[in-house]
């Protein structure tokens, strides 16, 4: 070796024993190749057994839910669009085991606005989309959106149906159709709680006013719509409808369809009494036992329908502020016990909603333990 190479072999040398001596880098939790799919109980990933640890991701944590109470994608002045406090979060989340988000779509800002303005550009809210659809699975994070979020309630009408696809389903489902990072579609919010349109049918199986049967086959009618057209567009990736209330995948018993055809995963939201305009179940004419046991019979009655499908809780939560029932030590208490009976009943998985502002002091090792 010549004399002047030796000095760059030196280097050579201690930039290798510096790299030997960095620490190691976390390992990234590589998601599965090809989409999820089901068989009976189970959600199956490359074939195996997958269980939804999961948060429903409503926005970046730091943002001013008085100026920007949901993630608008860009399309909201007010809500600027920034990719790092996302990645920031997913990180967090990541190191928390969390492998799921569930993020809503605003109507209006995919598609719905172009009612109003012709002119008005979807691609936008889309590359955002994307950003955050790679930020979440470059850390080993599936995302669950929620298709047609903001909707009308009161355009459920077969007149509706078109316009719903054409502005809103159809542009979001082409363009994210056969991605391995969705974990499925949800396709709609919350149909069964129909108190926006009329309050008595805030259970739309509420027998004792007739006039929520109706809006029930209305919506269940605009449901077989979407789910039919989603898997016309989008045939492997398997698709769901959050409901307020688990029996209403079979219930109302008069209605024309059950919810339980039109889906391939079954997934409910559980709020016992806390706060009032969420709490349902322990209050609920049908359940009423509290918690965990109205938990408990919801997932027990879905599991014997004859249609056997995957299990999820897509929000569960209980608020700790000033006022409330519980305490944040008593949340996280009841939070590792929903999850417990979920384990039990060996269903797929549980998204918890944060009513908290920070989800990372909320989880916890909720999903560590």
């Amino acid at each position: 070796m010549t004399r002047a190479l030796r000095p760059y072999w030196r280097l050579a040398w201690l930039l290798l024993l510096l790299g030997a001596c960095a620490p190691a880098q976390p390992t990234r939790p590589a998601l599965p190749r090809g989409v999820l799919t089901a068989a009976g109980l189970q959600l199956l990933a490359d074939g195996q057994p997958f269980v939804v640890h999961g948060i429903n991701y409503i926005r970046p944590t730091g943002a001013d839910p008085a100026t920007c109470a949901a993630l608008q994608f860009g399309a909201d002045s007010h809500c600027p669009w920034a990719i790092a406090p996302i990645a920031a979060d997913m990180e967090r989340l990541a190191r928390q085991g969390v492998n799921t988000v569930r993020v809503f779509l605003d109507y209006y800002v995919f598609g719905g606005a172009r009612a109003g303005d012709p002119h008005y550009d979807i691609n936008r809210p889309l590359a955002n989309l994307d950003a955050f659809i790679a930020s979440a699975n470059q850390r080993g994070i599936y995302v669950l959106p929620v298709l047609l979020a903001k909707y009308p309630q009161d355009h459920f009408d077969p007149a509706s149906y078109e316009t719903a696809l054409d502005l809103h389903v159809r542009p979001v489902v082409r363009h994210l159709a056969g991605r391995p990072g969705i974990l499925a579609w949800d396709l709609f919010n919350e149909p069964d709680l129909g108190g926006p349109v009329d309050a008595r049918c805030w259970d739309w199986d509420n027998g004792a006013f007739a006039g929520c049967l109706p809006l029930a086959n209305q919506r269940l009618h605009f449901i077989q719509t979407i789910h039919a057209e989603v898997k016309r567009l989008d045939p492997d990736h398997l698709t769901t409808v959050s409901l307020g209330f688990a029996k209403n995948y079979f219930r109302p018993l008069q209605a024309d369809l059950r919810m339980a055809d039109l889906v391939d995963v079954y997934a409910f939201h559980y709020y016992d009494n806390d706060p009032y305009n969420s709490g349902r179940y322990a209050a609920h004419w049908y359940y009423g036992k509290g918690f965990p046991d109205d938990q408990r019979q919801a997932i027990s009655e879905l599991q014997a329908l004859p249609q056997a499908r995957p299990i999820i809780i897509s929000e569960l939560g209980f608020p700790s502020e000033t006022g409330s029932k519980r305490t944040l030590a008593e949340v996280q208490r009841d939070l590792h016990t929903a999850l417990q009976v979920s384990t039990d009943a060996h269903i797929s998985g549980m998204i918890v909603w944060p009513f908290q502002p920070e989800p990372q002091a909320l989880l916890g090792d909720l999903f560590t333990k």
